[in-house]
């Protein structure tokens, strides 16, 4: 979907079309960039990593309304 603000052809479009080109203006000039996704490197550390990190989220999940609002409390004050 695309997002543009302002006709594609004109000066004034910036945003992203498609999730692939940036339209932008940037003090003087104007541009168009190829947005180059990031590549996602699969290491035994990150994966580590991202187990550890859907334990939490799952541990999360089964706390209570109560228990989440204590939680959410506590990391506001510090």
């Amino acid at each position: 979907m695309a997002k543009l603000k302002g006709p594609l052809f004109s000066n004034d479009a910036h945003g992203t079309l498609g999730g692939v080109l940036t339209f932008s203006k940037r003090k003087i000039v104007r541009q168009v960039r190829f947005q180059r996704k990031q590549r996602d490197k699969i290491t035994a550390s990150r994966t580590t990593q991202r187990n550890y990190f859907q334990m939490a989220v799952s541990w999360w999940h089964e706390l209570t309304n109560l228990e989440q609002k204590e939680w959410d409390a506590i990391g506001r004050e510090g």
